[in-house]
């Protein structure tokens, strides 16, 4: 029997081992009889990706997000979209709780005054932040916010959250002005979803706002801050520091970041735990199975 042809965007290495049942194809391609394809969320496949493909029935991404897709566009064209969801925000919400530890405690510099022999006692580093009482602003209340909220609360942080709606199941206090939420919180955590909504609404006015002594935590998508206001910020000592976990541009250049002080900065680490990478490649499968099946799919994007 004739393997079905799947497109793999972008390659995704030792998981396609997986893929045995399909015939693997990558892009560029002028196949005519792919029926659907696999991608990473933020990446995605264009509108004109998915008009090259006619016969492109169904998207399965890898992650929760789909910021790399024009819904609109694949609904028009009758494409189904899966994504991961509830599957590894815990993972990332352990992330934003690092970044948020390691800038209030110093752990950055901490560990770059050991490593060059300049640890001169009797504080290695300028006295640090307690986490107990501080002020934790939420931007985006969905399960990773939810997840930051949860594990925030026994550190004995004060919280509060701002989305684009109020939810009466969440007992944390809502604020609807996002610029209000800033100049309140010590440190501002960033968990709203990338998409066109949210595209730099962490600008220079809500970076006033959190100010010199505050802290900025991104674990969301590197498109929801306005990058360059923030390193100007930064280096102007205008706002306290940054932990981030994703960037504008992915991988970002280490020079951009060379001579911006006060921040902690990880290479998307997010949700790739091992527990998480594998639930997240059993649900890619779980969906291609269906799809090829004619069953309903498992996580169908609403």
């Amino acid at each position: 029997m004739t393997k079905p042809a799947l497109l793999v965007h972008p390659p995704l290495g030792l998981f396609e081992i997986q893929l045995g049942d399909y015939e693997v194809v990558h892009w560029p391609t002028d196949r005519q009889d792919i029926r659907a394809a696999i991608t990473i969320g933020h990446v995605g496949l264009s509108n004109a990706m998915i008009d090259a493909l006619p016969n492109l029935g169904a998207i399965v991404c890898f992650g929760v997000g789909v910021d790399g897709l024009d819904l609109g566009y694949c609904k028009q064209r009758n494409v189904a979209i899966t994504h991961g969801r509830d599957i590894n925000h815990e993972d990332v919400a352990d992330v934003a709780i690092g970044l948020i530890i390691a800038r209030l405690r110093n752990f950055t510099e901490g560990e770059r005054v050991l490593r060059q022999d300049q640890w001169t006692p009797p504080l290695a580093v300028p006295p640090q932040k307690r986490l107990r009482g501080r002020k934790l602003g939420i931007v985006g209340m969905g399960a990773i916010g939810q997840a930051i909220a949860a594990r925030a609360a026994p550190f004995g942080f004060e919280i509060c959250w701002h989305g684009p709606r109020r939810k009466p199941e969440i007992s944390f206090t809502y604020e609807g002005d996002l610029h209000e939420l800033a100049r309140w919180a010590d440190v501002l955590a960033i968990a709203a979803r990338g998409d066109k909504s949210t595209e730099k609404i962490i600008d220079a006015r809500v970076i006033e706002a959190l100010g010199a002594d505050g802290v900025l935590v991104n674990v969301s998508r590197g498109s929801v801050v306005d990058e360059d206001a923030l390193i100007a910020a930064l280096k102007a000592g205008r706002l306290g520091g940054a932990g981030l976990d994703v960037f504008e541009v992915e991988p970002t250049p280490a020079a951009r970041w060379k001579d911006v002080p006060n921040t902690t900065l990880t290479p998307h680490l997010g949700g790739g735990t091992r527990e998480a990478l594998y639930a997240g490649s059993q649900n890619v499968l779980d969906n291609l199975r269906r799809f090829f099946a004619g069953d309903v799919l498992l996580t169908p994007v609403p």
